[in-house]
């Protein structure tokens, strides 16, 4: 078992990663003030794989089905598609 650092200022493990965004602009799909619209992203991806999407697909939860054979009842949704696919279901709005 390696030891347990205690002395935080050394950062020699640590790599500099050049490109991406540079740190005076906006991250994309956030908005800039609030009469912009803003990309709607899974916070469940974001937090298992890191990568925040945004693949909505409506669904109804919870439907209902009356004794004529006809659907009724249950709530729309917006849910994420890669966690559906992933059998998770991660309601966005």
């Amino acid at each position: 078992m390696p030891p347990v650092k205690d002395d935080f200022r050394d950062r020699s493990h640590l790599t500099k990663v050049d490109g991406g965004r540079q740190a005076g602009k906006p991250r994309a799909g956030r908005r800039r003030s609030l009469t912009e619209d803003e990309q709607v992203t899974c916070w469940q991806c974001a937090k298992d794989t890191g990568i925040e999407t945004s693949v909505a697909v409506e669904v109804i939860l919870a439907p209902r089905r009356r004794p004529d054979g006809k659907r009724s009842g249950g709530t729309k949704a917006l849910v994420c598609g890669l966690c559906l696919a992933r059998g998770k279901v991660t309601r966005l709005f």
